[in-house]
């Protein structure tokens, strides 16, 4: 009889647990246009695994399933962690978007069903939004190369970003991007770009001399969000270009 009443109840449990799971997904942005690429975030205790992230659509029902992470020290434990799963582009339209997070692989336990989250997308604009929908203020880099970093500070619509990276004799070098203005690319994603500077100024052990700082305009660079930890960065540093994939630095 204990058998059949809890046989009966696990459903009910999982049921409740997925009521109260129901408000940690949402949209980003809030408000999407057919330009921007949709994010489903989901605001937990814990973390997924990466590489099992599954995206599906079926009319306008879009689901996104996941494996649960092992247990990581410091996965998932501060306030307010969320994690993303890229939806992509979408036409204009109505959209509901859930996820089902899976036990990790040989883990008995159910899986847990969360949403959905209902989306309006509305059609572009002529020109498309040039308002950024995150915040972008954070220390950038790409874990492949390590020893050099892009600072990005961002207020409201404008950004200030500082490269700190070596020189032709490998000397550490620090460019600043002081400013600029937000555009679409011919793919219609948002970029910010602006001139390049090297900056000279006081050594640290002399007493601080205003004549000796200087600002030398060295070209141009641009940063394109992929999503909201993902992106590129382009340059024309001296004459010479090339691109950065970048993701946000995790302590």
């Amino acid at each position: 009889m204990l058998g059949f009443r809890l046989h009966r109840l696990a459903p009910l449990a999982l049921f409740a647990a997925t009521a109260a799971l129901g408000q940690q997904l949402s949209i980003d942005p809030p408000k999407p246009s057919a330009l921007d690429t949709v994010r489903l975030r989901y605001t937990h205790v814990g973390c997924t695994n990466p590489d099992s992230v599954q995206v599906s659509q079926e009319a306008n029902r879009i689901q996104v399933v996941v494996d649960r992470g092992g247990v990581t020290p410091d996965c998932g434990t501060v306030a307010g962690f969320y994690e993303e799963f890229t939806l992509g582009r979408l036409p204009a339209g109505e959209y509901d978007a859930s996820l089902v997070v899976n036990p990790p692989p040989g883990n008995a336990m159910p899986s847990a069903l969360v949403g959905p989250v209902h989306l309006s997308v509305s059609p572009a604009a002529a020109t498309g939004t040039l308002h950024p929908h995150d915040d972008f203020s954070d220390l950038w880099w790409n874990p492949r190369e390590p020893g050099w970093s892009l600072a990005v500070t961002q207020l409201r619509e404008k950004l200030f970003m500082m490269w700190a990276t070596y020189d032709d004799p490998g000397t550490p070098a620090w460019l600043v991007i002081p400013g600029g203005s937000w555009s679409r690319d011919e793919q219609g994603l948002l970029r910010f770009g602006g001139k390049v500077y090297r900056t000279q100024g006081t050594p640290w052990q002399q007493a601080f001399d205003p004549a000796a700082t200087h600002l030398t305009p060295v070209g141009t660079a641009s940063f394109t969000p992929l999503d909201a930890s993902h992106g590129i960065f382009r340059y024309t540093v001296d004459g010479i270009s090339g691109s950065k994939m970048v993701e946000r630095f995790r302590f």
